[in-house]
């Protein structure tokens, strides 16, 4: 797993002036369009993004102490972050059955809390889990482990299907709080944390990444070869005449979008173009041109 804070070079108490400050200067340094290093510059940029925000910093951290990956096939995190009493969050979009005493919840917050009518004894536990864009390309099966206010070890199998949104909720009837006897179980409410990843940045279904040509290749147009998120290889066109800054879209490259059956948000590449730096000799051939 990559440590964001080694490739900013701040502590892990940095504060967020800090931060931001240690990004400047490599961004000043390795940007590619001053002849920077362009790997350097993305993972720079990649490690700010998720430091100056402080709940997918928190997030990050807990990956970290838990010993994640942050991309397929590690163990991931899990924490008790609230234990709620007869509240739990709202979620605004509603709930979707998936069978059985697991439901899917929806929505855009994690703080609002609702009235849960027929329970006022036992209380729900919510846990956060954090896992990159590209483990939520597919869908995907997590057990995770948890610890009840009595300090019981609990586990859940959680089936995360392609392209869950950040801030999304699973929840599981009846496998919450069960410390006062004859009331029934509270719910265990599993809130997801999606977090940018191998120099890829999601907004909604879209996925954002960046690309740096010379200013030949910007004039005459090129061509290159993407790696994806799922691990696809795609090739892109660069057409002839593409100024510094476009945006280039790739139909269908994106997200899988859920609750949608093949259908994929859109790939955009940003272009940079590389301003050779020119010694004299050159600069006079062109002036004699």
């Amino acid at each position: 797993m990559k440590n964001y804070y080694d490739i900013l070079g701040v502590s892990e108490d940095a504060t967020n002036d800090q931060i931001k400050k240690a990004f400047k200067d490599i961004a000043k340094k390795e940007h590619p369009d001053r002849g920077g290093n362009e790997s350097r510059f993305k993972e720079a940029n990649e490690a700010y993004d998720t430091l100056k925000n402080s709940q997918k910093r928190h997030d990050y951290d807990t990956m970290r102490k838990f010993g994640g990956t942050g991309t397929g096939g590690g163990q991931h995190p899990f924490f008790n972050e609230d234990i709620f009493g007869d509240f739990f969050s709202g979620f605004g979009n509603g709930d979707m059955d998936f069978g059985g005493r697991f439901n899917f919840t929806q929505g855009p917050g994690t703080r609002t809390r609702t009235f849960r009518s027929g329970n006022r004894g036992n209380r729900n536990v919510q846990v956060r889990m954090a896992l990159s864009i590209k483990e939520v390309m597919t869908e995907n099966e997590k057990t995770i482990n948890y610890k009840l206010p009595s300090g019981r070890d609990e586990y859940a199998t959680v089936k995360i299907p392609a392209g869950v949104q950040h801030g999304v909720t699973f929840k599981f009837d009846g496998l919450g709080d069960d410390s006062i006897k004859n009331m029934p179980r509270g719910d265990l409410m599993v809130v997801m944390s999606v977090l940018d990843s191998d120099g890829y940045t999601r907004k909604g279904n879209d996925l954002y990444t960046d690309k740096t040509i010379d200013c030949f290749q910007a004039v005459r147009g090129t061509e290159f070869n993407l790696k994806t998120l799922d691990d696809n290889v795609i090739k892109v066109k660069v057409p002839s005449g593409t100024q510094h800054g476009t945006l280039l879209s790739v139909k269908g490259k994106g997200m899988p979008v859920h609750k949608t059956l093949n259908i994929r948000g859109n790939l955009y590449v940003k272009i940079h173009i590389l301003i050779p730096q020119l010694s004299a000799a050159d600069l006079k051939k062109i002036k004699d041109l």
